[in-house]
């Protein structure tokens, strides 16, 4: 009888992982729209703050449980087939978020800029304050984006060889160097 733990973790990644929680773009459509208070907005950036680290939290929770579901059990062609569909899914979910994301951070940018010129110093320090951990944010977002699938691209490499088979790296030092290949580069911490 095949163990479904490796179904499971699989079915909470795409719950998971594939959908982060609508923190953001909300936030900039308002934002944009001209529908803000300055001290609005830095509450909300706050509570996006805690949401997006609960969710980082919850991603990484997602790819230690898959990690040990590929390790412990044997993996099937459906398992790396849906993995296939779970990378392909986040890649084109992080290209369009940046794009979208990369237009609304522009608006925003110019908004700020108008703003700023008609704001006390003070005033003007805050939006552009607001800016930076909106753009930190977005960053954030878009990142755990690539970066689960990095992550899942280097599970399913890990477990598929031609005889379906888990390949290993020799020894430690040629993991450490294999991922820190994949690695994209740290986004600034959320504030």
């Amino acid at each position: 009888m095949p163990d479904a733990s490796i179904d499971l973790a699989l079915y909470s990644a795409a719950l998971n992982i594939t959908a982060p929680p609508a923190l953001i773009r909300p936030l900039l459509d308002q934002l944009v729209e001209g529908q803000f208070s300055i001290d609005g907005i830095m509450r909300r950036c706050a509570e996006n703050g805690v949401r997006l680290k609960a969710h980082l939290r919850k991603g990484e929770r997602t790819r230690k449980e898959l990690r040990a579901a590929f390790d412990l059990q044997s993996v099937e062609r459906r398992h790396l087939d849906i993995l296939d569909m779970l990378i392909a899914s986040l890649e084109a979910k992080a290209a369009r978020d940046a794009r979208e994301f990369d237009g609304l951070l522009d608006d925003l940018k110019a908004r700020v800029s108008a703003l700023s010129g008609s704001a006390s110093a003070d005033e003007a320090l805050e939006l552009e304050e607001i800016y930076r951990t909106i753009q930190a944010q977005v960053r954030v977002e878009v990142g755990e984006l690539s970066d689960v699938a990095v992550f899942l691209r280097s599970l399913r490499d890990r477990c598929s060889d031609d005889r379906g088979e888990k390949a290993h790296l020799a020894d430690s030092e040629s993991l450490k160097s294999f991922l820190q290949s994949l690695s994209p580069p740290k986004p600034p911490s959320v504030s």
